[in-house]
């Protein structure tokens, strides 16, 4: 993901606390699954409790998310808790995953806000599957599975986009958005990979960190355009600093000759797609990610680990002003409640 705190005003996004989300039906899922042995399935009887962990409570990105991973729950019969601090940050995350773990859920879902800093905690969870969703740990070893978008591949997405804006040619920028943020890292690294590696006749002559932050993207953008005369296209690597760079390429005259290619699709970037301040948005599918998560964990817990796969990425989808209404794309942009 991901979207974190930003100075500048980002619209549509609510605050939520974790309740529980207490799902009821059948057991069923997919053909495919029905077909394991008796013996490795534990009793439908059995009643499964996950505790999900979001990079925050507040992003739409991780709403949606919980709306994939509730809609699962509710099909299995498991009751699933959602909660996370409204700041993408360890230090807030660390006691809501230890409260919850302190509940002794059958399995866990968490989006690490660090790579490292969460680790021995949710290792202290050795009772139960452990999926992670959207953000990488470095020590995958103890993980169930670990599910993200392919952020690499966005980022190729991305730099392909700017490439047919500016017809191949010109200077190009990348915002991320802290160092720590692995997601927006390999976004970057993808896009910069595919500039030099396939258009030859386009230079990446910058890289900025926004620290989160549409106004420090705002001011970073406008500095770019004045030092930068052959800049074309800025590649923002989250919601926020799209915000920022659409803002800060209006704010300098920019609008038609730098062009901006953000990523996520909350409602803010819709918006920016939709009055033409942002040219394309590449779009991730956090409700398949959560949707994924919960089978993942229930396969686990009733024994059909034959069905999880270790690591799983997702592919993007590339969203411009000219596709934006249809309901094959459509259905990527991020709820808020």
């Amino acid at each position: 993901m991901k979207i974190r705190t930003a100075t500048l005003s980002v619209l549509g996004v609510l605050a939520l606390v974790g309740a529980p989300l207490t799902a009821s039906g059948s057991g069923a899922s997919a053909s495919a699954r029905s077909s394991q042995p008796a013996s490795a399935v534990k009793s439908a009887s059995t009643k499964y409790t996950i505790a999900m962990v979001p990079g925050d409570s507040t992003d739409s990105f991780y709403i949606t998310m919980r709306d994939g991973a509730q809609a699962e729950a509710k099909k299995l019969g498991i009751t699933l808790t959602w909660e996370g601090s409204p700041t993408f940050d360890p230090t807030d995350q660390f006691p809501i995953l230890e409260t919850l773990l302190a509940k002794h859920p059958s399995g866990l879902i968490v989006t690490p806000t660090d790579p490292n800093a969460l680790t021995s905690l949710i290792k202290e969870f050795d009772y139960g599957p452990v999926v992670t969703t959207d953000e990488y740990l470095t020590d995958t070893s103890f993980l169930t599975s670990a599910i993200t978008s392919d952020n690499v591949q966005g980022g190729g997405e991305a730099a392909n986009a700017c490439a047919t804006l500016t017809g191949g040619t010109g200077g190009v920028a990348v915002i991320y958005t802290t160092p720590g943020t692995t997601t927006t890292n390999l976004r970057g690294q993808g896009f910069i990979k595919q500039i030099k590696s396939k258009y030859h006749k386009m230079q990446v002559v910058a890289t900025e960190y926004d620290n989160n932050e549409a106004s420090l993207a705002l001011t970073q953008t406008e500095s770019l355009i004045l030092g930068h005369p052959t800049l074309k296209c800025i590649f923002a690597t989250n919601t926020y600093a799209a915000t920022g760079v659409a803002r800060g390429v209006v704010d300098e005259h920019a609008k038609g000759k730098v062009f901006v290619a953000g990523y996520d699709s909350a409602p803010d970037m819709r918006t920016m797609l939709a009055n033409g301040s942002v040219q394309v948005a590449i779009a991730q599918d956090p409700a398949l990610e959560g949707t994924l998560a919960v089978e993942y964990v229930h396969d686990a817990l009733v024994g059909k680990t034959s069905l999880i796969k270790k690591s799983v990425h997702l592919p993007n989808i590339t969203i411009t002003r000219k596709n934006m209404k249809e309901p094959s794309i459509s259905k990527y942009f991020y709820k808020t409640s």
